[in-house]
């Protein structure tokens, strides 16, 4: 049984949307959000950084970082065919978007959403949101021309990077503007959440009040 600390809008999101798709027994835990900025007892026991999401793996050990959870998970179960096996020519495609999506995409979206966080100047969250808005539209355009006219980021397989992918389009600021720009990133999001796991755990994380 794994154990997945995480809450809604995090990148809990994908690992746990992962879970299911795979079938592997698992229980979520939800971390609310302290008020007084302070991380949860349970939490700084499993991550000193008091992030989510921490996987906890059936013989005790402790995962960090969204992106490492959903590689480790793909090659776990590879019956769900959720990542190329390594002797395949995709595997470098596959480990290249996973990674560029958590390093650039997430990370961006991160200075976007607290921009407070990344600057010592009491007056500069507003330089450092609008410099990511900037550099995180620069990102999705690349990924987009990488995408182009396939069903998915590595052609007709749907794979962790595109779980990936459509959680972060969901996280944009203005998400029916952002799929306007890129439509074909709005056919590859409407494919993956199509995937009936999925949807469950869309759902479950109100990863679709854009639509509302």
């Amino acid at each position: 049984m794994y154990r997945l600390y995480g809450r809604p809008g995090s990148g809990s999101v994908v690992v746990e949307a992962i879970l299911e798709t795979v079938g592997a027994p698992y229980e979520a835990e939800l971390v609310e959000r302290s008020q007084d900025g302070r991380v949860p007892e349970k939490l700084a026991r499993v991550n000193p950084l008091g992030q989510v999401p921490v996987l906890i793996l059936p013989d005790g050990e402790i995962m960090t970082e969204s992106a490492a959870m959903s590689l480790y998970l793909a090659d776990k179960y590879p019956k769900a065919a959720l990542a190329p096996p390594l002797s395949s020519s995709e595997r470098a495609a596959h480990l290249r978007w996973v990674v560029y999506l958590a390093t650039n995409i997430y990370m961006t979206g991160l200075c976007a959403y607290y921009p407070d966080r990344y600057t010592a100047d009491q007056n500069g969250g507003k330089c450092v949101k609008s410099a990511a808005l900037a550099r995180m539209a620069r990102e999705w355009e690349i990924y987009a021309a990488a995408l182009g006219d396939k069903p998915f980021i590595l052609g007709d397989k749907m794979s962790v990077a595109d779980i990936y992918a459509a959680m972060q389009a969901a996280w944009n600021f203005d998400v029916p503007a952002f799929f306007r720009k890129h439509p074909n990133l709005r056919q590859m999001y409407d494919r993956v959440t199509a995937h009936p796991a999925i949807a469950k755990v869309w759902d479950r994380n109100e990863m679709e009040d854009w639509k509302t």
